[in-house]
């Protein structure tokens, strides 16, 4: 009888655990370099991530080999979703690169670093991609700020030789609405959606709301069909110790 009464919590326990998932673990940030087999392949969006972290800040790293995709982020913008209870929803979010065909773009700005641009119609479209917009940080007053900055949301996008471009985007955790585990350690697992295409819509209350993802991948497209959407569940922040 004893051993019946034992065994049900450890099930009921073991049930639980396989329910949360398998966490997409952030590296803790030591260096700007990335090595290539570092990235992660999301095959549907034909673009690779890396995630890092340190104690202030989340380093979202993509890359891009697919000329039509650099193509679509450079000129109808690119979003990070950010949602810190593990569900599938837009209501906040970094649109960085803006996109040079989208209103807001900036017309006269200065180019950004780079060691090659290979196709020359993408030119313009990397010069311009030097603002972020915020979606959805009620905290926030300013919600259009050019995109080099030291202590706040910054990105970048560049070429490099080989014609690969390389997007990055800086979060600052105490901007963000990070919640604390119950156990103590840490923070709790939040999802992260990388949106590319058009102007992305807000989702409403009771509207567009998936269920709460699984751990991994997930892919859709908008409302609209214009635009590509994948989720990165269960994302877990690495510890320095």
């Amino acid at each position: 009888m004893k051993l019946s009464v034992l065994i049900l919590p450890l099930l009921l326990c073991c049930s639980l655990n396989a329910q949360n998932g398998t966490p997409n673990l952030s590296r803790w940030h030591l260096d700007e370099k990335i090595e290539t087999s570092d990235y992660q392949l999301i095959r549907k969006a034909k673009l690779y991530f890396f995630l890092s972290n340190d104690n202030d800040n989340i380093y979202i790293n993509i890359m891009i080999e697919n000329q039509e995709v650099q193509h679509k982020i450079l000129n109808e913008g690119l979003t990070i979703w950010i949602n810190m209870d593990g569900k599938a929803v837009k209501q906040m979010g970094v649109r960085f690169p803006i996109g040079s065909q989208n209103p807001g773009a900036r017309n006269k700005a200065d180019r950004l670093e780079t060691n090659a641009i290979p196709d020359a119609s993408n030119s313009n479209s990397l010069s311009m991609a030097n603002t972020i917009e915020l979606i959805g940080f009620i905290n926030e007053e300013e919600r259009r700020f050019p995109a080099e900055n030291a202590d706040n949301f910054r990105g970048s996008v560049k070429y490099d030789e080989a014609g690969i471009l390389y997007y990055k985007m800086v979060l600052p955790i105490a901007k963000l609405p990070v919640r604390n585990s119950k156990n103590g350690y840490g923070a709790m697992a939040f999802t992260l959606g990388i949106e590319y295409g058009s102007i992305p819509a807000l989702s409403k209350p009771g509207v567009n709301r998936g269920p709460a993802p699984s751990s991994g991948l997930r892919s859709g497209a908008s409302r609209s069909g214009a635009s590509e959407l994948n989720w990165i569940n269960n994302v877990k922040l690495a510890s320095s110790k």
